[in-house]
């Protein structure tokens, strides 16, 4: 099971369970159409977030072959293992780029990307002007452009 159906089965257990007290005693069918109910608004949900699932399969949340539809095409969105092998590749060429890059680039980059502040609360939290921080980024930008570019051009 990938990330985004073990996202939503587990968006659909806990749903369950918040509601459990509201469920009076019914049979095996009147709690499995409950379920359904609650798994299908999650899909839709989860589909309006995401934007994929609703343009990638024709019919609606009653269609009986939705759920087997809908676990085929979050599937088909997984990366492959050789994907995953060259994604990993990637970030370690990337961290290896930036670890060579001086501490005032590092930082700019670090808070930038991966914390993803906007450059104004860089410089606060840095001490700096903002202007500062776009130079910095600009720099680090160009520094990893040339670190990274052989590796780009394979």
């Amino acid at each position: 099971m990938n990330c985004a159906a073990l996202t939503i089965s587990n968006e659909v257990a806990l749903i369950a369970h918040q509601k459990r007290d509201k469920v009076e005693d019914r049979n095996e069918v009147e709690f499995l159409a409950w379920l359904r109910e609650i798994a299908q608004n999650v899909i839709r949900n989860w589909s309006r977030r995401e934007g994929r699932v609703a343009m990638r399969i024709p019919g609606s949340l009653n269609n009986e072959d939705f759920f087997e539809n809908f676990a085929q095409s979050i599937e088909s969105d997984a990366p492959s293992p050789e994907m995953l092998v060259l994604n990993q590749e990637r970030i370690q060429m990337i961290r290896k780029a930036i670890s060579q890059l001086p501490l005032i680039h590092q930082q700019v980059i670090w808070l930038f990307y991966v914390e993803e502040l906007p450059e104004n609360k860089i410089a606060n939290r840095l001490g700096i002007r903002k202007g500062t921080v776009k130079s910095r980024l600009h720099t680090a930008r160009q520094r990893l452009a040339v670190f990274l570019e052989p590796y780009i051009m394979e």
